[in-house]
């Protein structure tokens, strides 16, 4: 399995700053369970406008680490949101709740190499 993270696109989207990466990746942590949770949101009250945002502002997140997995995801979630059609909501869910997972345990490992 590839891996989550395009750490080299990652640090280009930094402009080239390590320092800037880490505090993007502090974002990230902070801001990711509320855009989760607004996603499985929407997709329980069947949604589709705020589907389409909330899929999109996590997806644009995900970019910043060229985290493909999870981009590609949200973006089918974004996709389903704009053409109002939720029938595959729930399995790209769980997709996207994996692929966020990968995501964050390689966020996680990048933070912890900087420490040490």
């Amino acid at each position: 399995m590839a891996t989550p993270v395009d750490w080299e696109k990652a640090l280009q989207n930094a402009d080239g700053s390590d320092e800037l990466l880490l505090e993007l990746i502090e974002l990230f942590n902070d801001e990711r369970p509320e855009m989760m949770r607004q996603i499985r949101a929407a997709i329980d009250q069947r949604d589709p406008p705020a589907l389409r945002r909330t899929a999109h502002n996590l997806k644009g997140s995900a970019r910043i680490f060229a985290a493909g997995g999870a981009v590609e995801a949200a973006q089918r979630l974004e996709d389903m949101g704009a053409e109002g059609d939720l029938s595959g909501a729930d399995a790209c869910w769980a997709e996207l709740g994996q692929e966020v997972e990968r995501l964050t345990a390689a966020l996680a490992e990048k933070i912890s190499r900087q420490e040490t």
